[in-house]
């Protein structure tokens, strides 16, 4: 499986919304999210399954992504924040070990899960920045320590590519 992690854009201030589950992006989070969806169509990425946390502000990126990529978003509610890896790996047993899966999460779990997925010693060693882009490719389905990194990217070097 070649699993694509991508962190949700900018989104609106948490002191506005009375729960955090409904922040949306920022119109620089919608702009900038365009753009990296764009690059990524232009380099060809062509997932078989698009999943997104429940939160408004991982819908929207991961629907601008996949309008882009001609794709439907399913909610997957181990995307929402505070799940162990372990439910992610098994929520993704559900998916073809040969298709390319894009999930669209939230902060510390990107960074969380992509440093566990790389690395069999437990540490914190990947940091996702908003709209963030990592490949990580698997011999089958994703497992602790067994993957191997395929790409990652900043959204400042997608978006100098359109």
């Amino acid at each position: 499986m070649e699993l694509i992690l991508i962190r949700h854009a900018d989104a609106a201030s948490g002191a506005v919304f009375a729960e955090d589950a409904m922040r949306p992006l920022t119109e620089k989070g919608v702009q900038t999210q365009k753009r990296v969806a764009a690059a990524l169509k232009s380099m060809g990425m062509s997932p078989d399954t698009v999943l997104a946390s429940p939160r408004e502000r991982a819908q929207q990126t991961a629907w601008l992504t996949a309008d882009a990529l001609d794709r439907d978003v399913e909610t997957l509610d181990v995307l929402d924040g505070g799940h162990r890896l372990s439910a992610l790996c098994e929520a993704l047993s559900d998916y073809d070990a040969d298709s390319t899966v894009m999930c669209v999460g939230h902060e510390p779990d990107m960074s969380s899960w992509a440093s566990s997925l790389l690395c069999k010693t437990p540490s914190y060693f990947v940091k996702f920045k908003k709209s963030a882009v990592m490949g990580i490719g698997f011999s089958g389905h994703p497992q602790p320590g067994r993957g191997q990194l395929l790409y990652f990217y900043r959204a400042a070097d997608l978006k100098s590519l359109v």
